[in-house]
């Protein structure tokens, strides 16, 4: 039984990371830009682009990945673009409301 649990343990790990590449690749051709978002429409070009790089939007999308990727296995969920809060201590802070 041990044996059988750790074998669907293991077949879990493909999956995962199947499902947030195919979640990440499908948000980064949703239309719209998250610096605009972020900022809202009045904010000014040079604003954009400080915000765009500081949160790392104009690296390719496989760079994004992998350190989102290296990120969430040391426990780190980013950075909320509109707060500019952790997300992890923004889903804490909701969860109790959730369960």
């Amino acid at each position: 039984m041990i044996k059988f649990i750790i074998k669907r343990l293991l077949a879990l790990i493909p999956v995962l990371v199947g499902v947030s590449l195919l979640v990440f690749f499908i948000l980064d051709l949703a239309p719209g830009d998250p610096a605009k978002a972020a900022l809202g429409e009045q904010a000014r070009p040079e604003d954009i682009e400080a915000f765009r790089e500081e949160m790392g939007l104009n690296d390719p999308f496989i760079v994004r990945y992998v350190n989102y990727m290296l990120g969430l296995c040391q426990g780190d969920l980013g950075t909320s673009y509109k707060t500019r809060d952790p997300v992890g201590e923004e889903v804490w802070a909701r969860l109790p409301n959730t369960a």
